[in-house]
């Protein structure tokens, strides 16, 4: 409403007199900004950023989708007619329109699309509006409009009207997904597939449990554990398809919802130069389907690459949902599990106002058949050939309709009667009265079933959603594959490109320092520590020089976590001269701070320090000094007596003589309790607490690892190992017992046959390579390795290569007599084996 001009109102405005110019002033701008303020969010909250409940659309979307009804002929219009049409209705440019019709086209849902409208997959945007074409779907006319029931208002000119909101019988909001940023206000509702939606919705109107997980048009692995049904708090993690072609080939299929095909190529790229992943090249093979192929650089494990892909690049997004809505002219959050129940239930209710209107119209069709069939039957058009006015002929029908008037279902009236004069005389010539009455009984039938859908309207419901499954169901089903994620931990996929080195006397460490001592390879992301004569300790990143401390004894990769680490100390406190010994973990730290391993005390002196990753023990000799007054001035140590605390621990004393030299008498053992080992075969790690791939058992300080590879050889090896395996070179990995058998399938090459062979490992020499094959090593090929007691194989073998006739049969291993490692094997079969299996019962 526009206020009226008025020049006193003015006048007063513009008059000072009694004002306070500046502190009087400004509560009143204070109020008018504030005051404009709410009222511009408001609006953007209500009629730009935020979708209402009822129909799941915004202002923009809902009144392009109306401008396409009012001109929808069944062919396709040009999008810039289209965004004509909606100007009448949307006071904002044609910029906006055009992209808002972009992205609902994209979705595939509402609209059917010709031309060029752009590819959501690569970031490819459509063709101009004048080139590209559009026109409803019949999904989007079957669950979109009934304008009978629609709430109208008037547009923002007054010229015409809109819908206030679409009846939409359909949760087209969870299918779709929106996201808009408003003024202190987001709102973010992921999609979710077609076929599910349905059925959760016929789950819901039968009165069972429902549980909605986002399904993405881009396909690509979601973990949805903490989803939350869409509440605020909630998180989905999204991955790319990855897909291991061969050991130097991986290949993108399917990307993560939100990203392109570009920006993921650019996110590789970009990782690839900071040298977090090291890779040969990046090919964009995109066209119909995605496909990214990422060449691998020799010597790379392609799942560890896939990982690291995961980690550092948008081969992985994640999304926090937050449904936020309009309902009753307010900004709700809510879950999409309400918001499903809420459309279901406005379902119901619409297409109980459909049933009514259905019912109203049948019934009006059947009185008017029934008085046409009076009419026209009884000849009473007759009566009326000798009336000379208007009123005495309604008023002659009236008087010949009364006595039939129990059979219609309702009175008539004045109306009924115009109609029927207004029946054209070619009709009455041709009036089929058999004709007529079947008319009428397929309108009382229709009738009969309208009634009974309203008795039962929720099974009408149901039917109604089923019949929207199966005609427009069938290639809507779920793209996104759901699974739980793996932590994914940064220092198993990261690649070593640096080299730590260490300057001991000066202080320095880095991977920088490439003229001083080398301690090991690194990565960017690994910390180091850092121990020191004095006594201190401190972890800090890895850079390319840091200062962290004269006279450095002890500096490697730290790795956060690693319980079953622990440091063997022997120092001499300053204050006292006394020595402790101790052993002790790193495990909370604060990067970059100095702690204190000694009492702290000003002179104190480490002068004896292991590392152990397994928590190993050793014995020394300790050598006291010839001058101290020490009876004894030589004897053993064995730190297995001490418990492993804490790094501020003080240590038990050890002696309160000058130490004069410390000598390791015997590596010891672990003194840690058992722990369970995985053998992890994505990324061959052999390591404690992952849970991830195999399960090698329970490892005390004696146990061994038994590795056989493929190349024809084994090795037994101590926990933690010294390297890290390539898994494609692995067959079997076992823990190492007292009479461990092997059964080994190998095929020569040369001779184009199967052989096998039962051994013995032979466990007495740690860390030496076994050979299988004693002769001609280089052309037999590991194809399966087994240690079950009681082996079986399935053979599948070629009888006659002519016709090509396969057959198999299940080869018991028992037959085959256990010998030394150096017999040359035993013959599966005459015939050509295709292929080798164990057979499991």
């Amino acid at each position: 409403m526009t206020e009226e001009y008025n020049p006193e109102e003015e006048n007063k405005s513009n008059d000072t007199s009694g004002v306070t110019i500046g502190s009087a002033i400004v509560p009143f701008v204070e109020q008018m900004y504030e005051q404009w303020f709410l009222e511009y969010a408001s609006y953007v909250i209500l009629e730009r950023a935020v979708p209402a409940i009822e129909d799941g659309l915004k202002p923009v979307q809902r009144r392009i989708l109306h401008a396409m009804y009012i001109i929808d002929d069944g062919r396709y219009n040009k999008v810039a007619n289209i965004v004509g049409q909606t100007m009448q209705y949307h006071p904002h440019g044609d910029a906006s329109i055009t992209e808002a019709i972009v992205g609902i086209g994209q979705k595939e849902l509402l609209i059917d699309t010709q031309g060029n409208w752009g590819d959501a997959r690569t970031g490819d945007s459509a063709a101009a509006a004048r080139y590209i074409e559009a026109r409803l779907s019949p999904l989007g006319k079957e669950i979109l409009y009934s304008p009978q029931i629609t709430k109208w208002q008037l547009a923002y000119d007054g010229r015409k009207k809109e819908p206030k909101t679409l009846p939409v019988k359909f949760p087209l909001l969870l299918a779709q997904g929106v996201e808009g940023i408003a003024v202190g206000l987001a709102t973010k509702i992921l999609p979710h597939n077609f076929v599910e939606l349905v059925q959760a919705t016929i789950d819901f109107l039968q009165g069972k449990a429902i549980n909605l997980l986002p399904d993405f048009p881009t396909g690509g692995l979601a973990d949805c554990t903490h989803y939350n049904e869409g509440k605020r708090g909630g998180k989905v993690r999204v991955r790319a398809r990855i897909v291991v072609r061969d050991h130097h080939t991986l290949i993108i299929t399917e990307i993560p919802y939100g990203t392109t095909t570009i920006g993921l190529i650019d996110s590789i790229l970009k990782v690839h130069e900071k040298g977090k992943i090291k890779i040969k090249n990046v090919v964009d093979n995109t066209a119909e389907k995605v496909e990214i192929l990422i060449h691998l650089l020799p010597g790379q494990l392609a799942d560890t690459v896939a990982d690291a892909l995961y980690l550092f690049t948008d081969c992985e997004v994640s999304y926090a949902p937050n449904a936020c809505i309009i309902q009753n002219e307010k900004p709700v959050f809510i879950t999409v599990n309400e918001l499903l129940a809420h459309t279901a239930t406005q379902t119901t209710g619409l297409l109980q106002q459909e049933l009514v209107l259905e019912k109203q119209s049948l019934e009006e069709k059947i009185f008017f058949a029934s008085l046409e069939k009076i009419f026209i039957e009884n000849r009473i058009y007759s009566a009326i050939e000798s009336c000379k006015t208007w009123e005495s002929v309604l008023t002659t029908i009236a008087n010949q309709l009364e006595p039939y008037a129990d059979e219609f279902l309702r009175p008539i009236v004045e109306e009924d009667i115009v109609r029927l004069t207004e029946i054209k005389i070619k009709r009455i010539s041709k009036y089929d009265a058999l004709r007529s009455q079947e008319i009428l009984s397929k309108l009382q039938t229709d009738l009969t079933a309208t009634i009974h859908h309203l008795n039962h309207l929720n099974s009408y419901t149901i039917a109604w959603y089923g019949h929207l499954l199966e005609k427009y169901g069938n290639g809507r089903e779920r793209k996104t594959e759901l699974m739980g994620f793996d932590p994914i931990q940064r220092h198993e996929v990261a690649i070593n490109n640096h080299k730590l080195h260490v300057d001991r006397k000066q202080g320095f460490i880095g991977h920088g320092l490439k003229s001083e001592e080398f301690v090991e390879a690194c990565s960017d992301m690994d910390d180091v520590i850092v121990i020191r004569k004095d006594g201190k300790c401190i972890i800090t990143r890895i850079a390319e020089k840091v200062f962290v401390g004269k006279d450095i004894i002890h500096a490697s990769i730290y790795k956060k976590g690693a319980i079953r680490r622990c440091y063997n100390l022997i120092y001499v406190d300053g204050a006292t001269g006394i020595s402790f010994a101790k052993r002790f973990q790193v495990l909370g730290i604060t990067r970059d701070k100095e702690y204190d391993l000694t009492l702290g005390a000003p002179g104190s002196r480490i002068v004896y320090l292991s590392d152990n990753p397994n928590g190993e023990a050793e014995i020394l000799t300790i050598l006291l000094s010839p001058m101290s007054r020490a009876s004894k001035k030589k004897f053993e140590f064995n730190f297995a007596q001490l418990s492993i605390k804490g790094r501020s621990a003080k240590g038990n004393m050890l002696t309160k003589y000058a130490i004069y030299k410390v000598q390791l008498r015997k590596q010891g053992l672990s003194t840690l309790e058992e722990m369970e080992l995985w053998y992890d075969v994505r990324i061959g790690r052999i390591g404690p607490n992952n849970g991830r791939g195999q399960l090698l058992g329970s490892f005390g300080p004696s146990d061994k690892i038994l590795l056989v590879f493929k190349e024809g050889h084994y090795l037994i090896t101590d926990y933690p190992l010294s390297f890290q395996p390539n898994p494609n070179s692995i067959a079997l990995v076992e823990k190492l017992t007292t009479s461990h058998l092997l059964s080994v399938v190998f095929c020569h090459r040369l001779q184009k046959q199967y052989f096998v062979k039962r051994f013995m490992v032979d466990g007495r020499v740690p860390h030496k390579q076994y050979l299988i094959f004693t002769s001609e090593p280089e052309v037999c090929d590991v194809m399966l390795v087994t240690s079950a007691a009681s082996p079986k194989l399935q053979l599948h073998y070629l009888v006659h290569p002519t016709s090509g006739e396969i057959r198999s049969i299940v080869y018991d291993l028992e037959r085959i007599a256990v010998k030394t490692i150096k017999a040359k094997g035993t013959l599966l079969s005459k015939y050509t084996i295709t292929q080798v299996n164990l057979w499991n019962e």
